[in-house]
C-alpha cells in the first residue's frame, strides 16, 4: 500500500525527469534481475524505480549509500538496500533478495559521474552475478540536460535533471560460471558488464 501511495505522490515529478527510454521489452517482468547502470545524477535510483513500475509493474531494490534512501520512510516505500561499511553485509543482503525474486539494481561506480569515461568500478555486481546466475540486463543513462558544475547545481539537478535511459539485452556471462572467485576474474566479468553499460551511455570504459 505504501508503494501505491508513492507512485501517486511521487511519480508524476518523474515523469518529467525522464526525458525518453528504449529497450524496455528487455526488463524482466518476472524472475529475480540484476540491473546494472552507470550513475549521472542524484534522481537516478527514484527514477529508475519509477520506469520500472511504469513499464512492468515491478520495483527493483536499489543498493544506495545516499542516506535519504536510508531512512525509515524510504526503506518502507522504496524497499532500498543500504550501503553497508562492509561490503559483505550489504552482498548477502542482495543475493538474500535475488535468490527471493527480487530485481536489485547497482551502480558499480559508487558516485556520480557526468564524464565520458567510465574508469575503475566496484565489482560487487559481477560477485552477485556468479553468486547466483540471474540475468545481468545494462542499462545506460544518458542526461539530456546540462551537466552540474557545482555542489548546489548538483542539488539543484535532483529536481530539473533530465535522462534518456537505454535497456540492453542480459549479458550472458556463462563462460563465467564455475570458475574460482578472485580478483582477475571479479576484474574480467566487471569490464565485460561495465563496457555493455558504457557503450549504451554513449561512453568508453577504461576500468
Amino acid at each position: 500500500m505504501a508503494f501505491g501511495f508513492a507512485r501517486k505522490l511521487v511519480y508524476p515529478f518523474l515523469r518529467w525527469r525522464l526525458a525518453s527510454a528504449e529497450g524496455l521489452e528487455n526488463l524482466p517482468k518476472t524472475g529475480p534481475a540484476i540491473l546494472v547502470a552507470n550513475h549521472v545524477g542524484q534522481q537516478d535510483p527514484i527514477m529508475l524505480i519509477y520506469l520500472m513500475a511504469r513499464a512492468i509493474n515491478r520495483k527493483p531494490r536499489a543498493i544506495t549509500k545516499w542516506k535519504i534512501f536510508s531512512s525509515k520512510l524510504a526503506l518502507q516505500w522504496l524497499q532500498t538496500i543500504p550501503l553497508d561499511p562492509d561490503r559483505s553485509k550489504t552482498i548477502a543482503a542482495a543475493e538474500y533478495a535475488l535468490k527471493h525474486g527480487d530485481i536489485i539494481l547497482v551502480y558499480p561506480e559508487a558516485g556520480i559521474n557526468i564524464h565520458q569515461t567510465i574508469g575503475k568500478v566496484k565489482t560487487g555486481a559481477a560477485r552477485m552475478a556468479l553468486a547466483t546466475r540471474v540475468p545481468v540486463i545494462p542499462l545506460g543513462l544518458r542526461r539530456t540536460s546540462a551537466p552540474p558544475t557545482s555542489e548546489w547545481k548538483h542539488i539543484l539537478d535532483i529536481f530539473i535533471g533530465r535522462v534518456h535511459v537505454r535497456v540492453g539485452k542480459p549479458i550472458d556471462l556463462s563462460p563465467w560460471y564455475g570458475l574460482t572467485v578472485d580478483r582477475p576474474l571479479l576484474d574480467k566479468v566487471t569490464a565485460e558488464i561495465m563496457t555493455r553499460v558504457a557503450q549504451l551511455a554513449g561512453k568508453t570504459y577504461t576500468g
